[in-house]
């Protein structure tokens, strides 16, 4: 019962973006993103506060350093994430280049003498032709 809460919610934001071009959407979605980091920073001021005994100041350093070292580490572990993304693509663009020039060398081998033949005829056609 409650995906199907669910599904209908994601219909009805799908919907209003819809009808509204996505404008309303996202400006409600950075607000809302704006108000929870706010609400948390206040948070995380008040227990330094209260637990440490810090000043209103020192908690607000203390709360600013956290936010760097958290994003810090969450870009780290992003730039780490597209990092084996990126070597996983290489390896198989690696691997599609060595089975095409294998195929490659593999139809050269069958047809040499073909394509030798064909090539002597054009050669042959073409000094008949000028002369």
């Amino acid at each position: 019962m409650r995906t199907g809460k669910f599904y209908l919610f994601v219909t009805f934001v799908i919907l209003l973006v819809i009808a509204i071009e996505g404008e309303l959407v996202v400006e409600i979605l950075s607000h809302t993103a704006e108000l929870l980091l706010e609400a948390m920073e206040m948070l995380l001021d008040t227990v330094f506060e209260a637990v440490l005994g810090l000043t209103p100041r020192g908690a607000q350093v203390l709360t600013a350093w956290l936010a760097v070292g958290v994003l810090t580490w969450l870009g780290s572990m992003l730039v780490g994430k597209i990092a084996r993304g990126w070597d996983e693509r290489q390896r198989r663009i690696e691997d599609y280049w060595r089975d095409t020039v294998g195929k490659a060398k593999t139809w050269y081998m069958r047809n040499r003498l073909k394509i030798i033949l064909i090539g002597a005829c054009v050669g042959l056609l073409t000094l008949l032709a000028l002369f």
